[in-house]
Parts: C-alpha cells; structure tokens; sequence
C-alpha cells in the first residue's frame, strides 16, 4: 500500500493527506526579503475532527520592526467532509485596524469588517479566508494542477486561480523537505502574489509562504521548525 501510495503522488493523479494532521501542531517561520532574516512566524493549528482553529503570529526583527508590524491572524470554524469551512476570521495589527470575516453559510452571506467599515456581502460555496487557505489541504485531496477558490480577507470577497508550478525539495532547519509548490495566477493588473508550497510527507502542511506586496516587495516564511501532537 505504501508503494501504491508514493506512485500516486509522484504520477500526479491524486495527493492526499492520508489521516489528518495531528490535533495539534505548531509550525515555526523564518521570515526572510531576499537572504536578510526580518522576522520570526508562527503558526498553531488545532482541530478535534470536527472544528479547527488556526492562530497565524508574525513578529519583524531588527530595523525591520520600525516599518513592521506584528501581525496576528485567527481563522477558526468547521472540519467539513470537503475540507475547511471558516465561521470567523480575524486579523489585527495593520495600521488600518482590524479586519474581520464572520461566514453565514445557512443565509449565504458574509459580514466583513475593514478598520471601521462593515459591509455584507454574499457567500460563494468553498470560500476560504487568508489563514485557511494554505492548511485545507490538509483535510482533503488535492487533485490536479490547479484549483479556483474565493478567497477573504476582511476587505472583501475575490475568486482566485491557483496553479501547480513544480515539485521542489526545500533545504530548512529540519533537512530536506520534498513539497508541491503552488502560486496564484495573476492577470496583469493583479500586482499581489501569494505562492506555497506543501509537504506531502508532513500530511501536506506549508512549509513555505511567499507574499508579493503591491511594489514588488517579496516576502518568504520558511519553517524551521514542527512540532505536533
């Protein structure tokens, strides 16, 4: 059964996490621009089979911390037999204020709050948040090269494409890591990118992020660290 397994995933028909992650693990980030190290993440994710939350905590270091700062992300809501379902998701640290998604999927709306705007809007079917979108694949399959999916951040309600890039071994603190490295699809006026990269051995947990900023400004998480439970 394991050689059957290791064939799916190198053929590409199906990856899947096997059994879930464990209910509780902790991932630990290097943040990096370029080869500078500007900060530390961290992330904890915690489920029971049937509900989940995800806290998502960066700090800058350094000179960074003067034009940084500490970012802390909560997403929190249901294990569904498709994958994640957010109820709420929270972040707070922006000079803007906070940002807030509560999910309504029974009226099919959402309630979002940006600094001290609040606005509903509706609820497309699958819609992850920030925070979840990179730990679903954890709780169901990936199947393919490419995925769409709608996304929150508080701000608003956007369907993006996602596409397969390669399969990469990442060289961390942990030693080599083979992963699956995903990026959004960008149309040209689209200047925001977000790439991660899964871990089919580590029940598909990312163990790396990269956020692109609207000047261009490239940011990198790289774990460091995983400790589970």
């Amino acid at each position: 059964m394991r050689r059957l397994a290791a064939l799916l995933v190198l053929s590409g028909i199906v990856l899947c996490a096997g059994a879930a992650p464990p209910t509780r693990v902790e991932l630990s980030y290097a943040i990096m621009m370029g080869s500078m190290r500007i900060g530390e993440g961290r992330d904890v994710l915690e489920h029971d089979g049937r509900r989940y939350r995800i806290v998502s905590e960066s700090r800058p270091k350094g000179i960074a911390a003067l034009f940084i700062n500490d970012l802390r992300r909560e997403s929190r809501g249901r294990v569904h037999d498709t994958g994640l379902r957010p109820d709420h998701f929270e972040e707070t640290g922006r000079r803007g204020g906070t940002r807030a998604a509560t999910f309504d999927w029974a009226a099919g709306q959402l309630a979002l709050i940006n600094g001290n705007s609040a606005r509903n809007v509706a609820l497309p079917r699958g819609t992850l948040d920030q925070t979840s979108l990179a730990y679903s694949f954890s709780f169901r399959p990936v199947t393919g090269e490419g995925f769409a999916v709608h996304v929150t951040d508080g701000r608003g309600v956007k369907q993006y494409r996602y596409r397969e890039i390669g399969r990469e071994t990442l060289v961390t603190p942990l030693g080599e890591i083979r992963t699956r490295h995903f990026e959004k699809v960008r149309g040209p006026d689209d200047k925001r990118g977000f790439e991660f990269w899964l871990a089919p051995d580590r029940h598909l947990l990312p163990v790396k992020l990269r956020y692109v900023e609207k000047n261009g400004d490239a940011f990198d998480s790289v774990v460091t660290d995983i400790k589970a439970q």
